[in-house]
């Protein structure tokens, strides 16, 4: 069990141009996060849909890791091919529904979910944070386990809905009629020196490794 699993919702088999080139890449965001978090105590675990075949990969790992919080945390330079953009949407929605199925807090981050707000969470995701999101989501984790008494509304960088969002149902509150409360965005991280070494550990390298040996020589 993991307190904590980060994913991602970019999966190389939907985006038919890198999957013709099969030139894979570790979800770098993704990792700076995760050793982020676990620097500060948190038990976290990873899901690499990059590799993935599908989003079934996510449910099993829901299932093994039991996490309490999910976290879908984009690398922001996948959305730049807007070609690919609306498959990955729909494999994110997935996994939210997959995960608060499963009774887990879902929180997203990245660049779709920050300029479609409101269709995320009219899917299931209880916070979305807003572009970079490293220190926006320790905060919100500390103030969720009770670690520091930090109010959603003084958390930069947050969209949230006001009351209880785990009580939500998507059902009595369809994405268009969602309101959510959006805090002003936090400065950019401009030192990356001042974040943990990405946790590189999480990754399964030697995938990687033979995907390029047997494509590229």
């Amino acid at each position: 069990m993991s307190e904590i699993l980060f994913g991602q919702s970019y999966y190389l088999r939907f985006d038919p141009k890198l999957w013709e080139t099969m030139q894979p890449y570790p979800p770098l965001g993704t990792l700076y996060a995760a050793s982020y978090l676990r620097a500060h105590g948190y038990d976290v675990a990873l899901f690499d849909a990059m590799l993935a075949t599908s989003e079934n990969e996510w449910a099993k790992a829901l299932d093994r890791h039991e996490p309490r919080f999910a976290v879908l945390y984009e690398d922001n330079f996948n959305y730049l091919s807007k070609m690919c953009l609306l498959r990955m949407r729909q494999a994110a929605f997935e996994m939210i529904a997959m995960a608060r199925q499963r009774g887990c807090i879902v929180i997203v981050c990245g660049a779709d979910a920050s300029d479609h707000v409101s269709d995320y969470m009219g899917r299931g995701a209880n916070y979305v944070l807003l572009g970079e999101g490293e220190y926006t989501l320790l905060e919100l984790i500390d103030s969720l386990t009770g670690r520091k008494a930090i109010s959603l509304e003084a958390i930069l960088g947050l969209a949230y809905m006001p009351g209880d969002a785990d009580l939500l149902s998507t059902k009595e509150h369809p994405g268009d009629t969602l309101k959510p409360v959006i805090n002003s965005r936090r400065p950019d991280i401009h030192d990356l020196d001042g974040l943990p070494f990405p946790a590189w550990d999480l990754v399964d390298i030697s995938r990687y490794q033979k995907i390029w040996q047997e494509h590229h020589g």
